[in-house]
């Protein structure tokens, strides 16, 4: 990597400008960058905070290149996207500029792919649960015949718990097969040996081949009997308590095998992995910067340490002063969401939020004024809207963040 320098002059492109990438545009304002930011939506939520934007589809490399190639007016010094599930495209358009300082493209597009990415971890070693490609419910029949229930289904290539089922029956296993399908753009689908244990959200970073995990958020499926055979996550709570210095060694080495054998020396890795039977699997990893807020709000706010500052200087190829990778602090944040199971169902015409207190540091309803609600939470898209909230403790943080939605009022025509 490059040494320190002053990056006053520098110009960084962001790919997405919707409200979970704002953090980031300021962050890198706040450095003194200028930001060049592409999103598809010509009203994005962080459009006026951009140096610089334009109306690009950033899912559609081709988009992007003609950008480039017409549009593009300065020097690129680095790519970057947050919490976006772009991490090929951003490898790609980073190579065209000649500016990946981060993530090998093939690296990058295998990590997209499920199957492929359980193949390669299942090859080095790797503990991940029982997995198989299925075309057919007798794929799936025999699957279950061998490795027993509960299983998920899900598609190879789409996020945010699109598309994935919980099984712990016959019943309509057809109709799961179908769902996972609609959902993936490869038309495969994968089915997994559910895992029973406590689910964690992790993020580190990779510097000179090295692995520095920074964060960990235990995931909160308490009601995920609620939005079967959906498996929803209702937010999650940082520190981990679940998370021993045994699975802190045994993720370090894990996540460095995966950067030494896909050739990354510097970048994000953000992991979803199980603890079962006082042992560590990863069902999913990702070499991107997390979604919901967890990169942008949630571990600076737990561990003081500037996760966003670090990894656009790692995107622009400056050097990495180790001292700001160490936590300063260990406080208790809990993010809870609100769900249209929690409401009636219908077209929204009132919302009222409850006055924001200083233990509360993020809140905003994705659900508007005249959008149509289901009375069932699919995927996490599909969820309303969610708060943040600190505390003295781990009870009192959830407690503070449940009080604040307990409070919000929707009304339906």
């Amino acid at each position: 990597m490059q040494t320190a320098v002053c990056i006053l002059d520098k110009t960084l492109l962001i790919l997405g400008a919707g409200i979970d990438q704002i953090p980031g545009i300021l962050k890198a304002k706040e450095m003194g960058l200028y930001t060049v930011v592409l999103d598809g939506n010509s009203q994005a939520s962080g459009k006026g905070y951009a140096d610089e934007f334009h109306t690009v589809s950033i899912k559609h490399i081709e988009q992007i290149d003609n950008f480039i190639s017409s549009q593009l007016k300065k020097k690129i010094d680095g790519v970057i996207a947050f919490g976006v599930d772009i991490p090929s495209i951003i490898a790609k358009v980073a190579d065209k500029l000649y500016v990946n300082y981060t993530i090998p493209y093939k690296s990058a597009q295998l990590s997209e792919d499920k199957f492929h990415s359980k193949e390669f971890m299942k090859k080095h070693d790797i503990s991940v649960p029982n997995y198989s490609l299925v075309k057919n419910t007798d794929d799936i029949l025999s699957f279950i015949e061998e490795n027993g229930f509960p299983v998920v289904i899900k598609p190879v290539d789409n996020s945010a718990a699109r598309g994935i089922s919980y099984l712990d029956n016959i019943k309509d296993v057809e109709n799961y097969y179908s769902y996972a399908l609609e959902f993936s753009q490869q038309k495969k689908v994968q089915i997994e040996k559910y895992l029973s244990g406590p689910q964690i959200s992790t993020e580190s970073f990779i510097i000179n081949g090295e692995v520095y995990n920074i964060g960990f958020a235990d995931r909160n499926y308490e009601e995920m009997q609620r939005f079967l055979p959906n498996i929803i996550e209702n937010g999650g709570d940082l520190p981990s308590c679940f998370m021993q210095e045994k699975h802190k060694e045994q993720l370090k080495n894990y996540l460095e095998t995966i950067a030494k054998q896909l050739n990354i020396k510097n970048g994000v890795i953000k992991g979803d992995i199980v603890i079962h039977n006082n042992e560590l699997y990863i069902i999913e990893f990702a070499l991107r910067l997390s979604g919901g807020n967890f990169s942008t709000i949630e571990i600076p706010q737990s561990t003081g340490v500037d996760f966003l500052k670090i990894a656009i200087n790692l995107h622009m190829g400056i050097k990495i002063n180790k001292d700001e990778l160490k936590p300063i602090k260990n406080d208790f944040i809990s993010l809870r969401y609100k769900f249209a199971e929690d409401e009636s169902n219908g077209i929204i015409k009132e919302i009222h939020l409850p006055k924001v207190h200083k233990n509360i540091l993020l809140s905003n309803f994705h659900a508007q004024i005249g959008d149509k609600v289901s009375d069932k939470t699919t995927d996490h898209a599909k969820r309303l809207g969610f708060v943040i909230a600190k505390g003295e403790s781990r009870e009192k943080a959830i407690q503070n963040a449940q009080a604040f939605l307990d409070q919000v009022e929707i009304t339906f025509e």
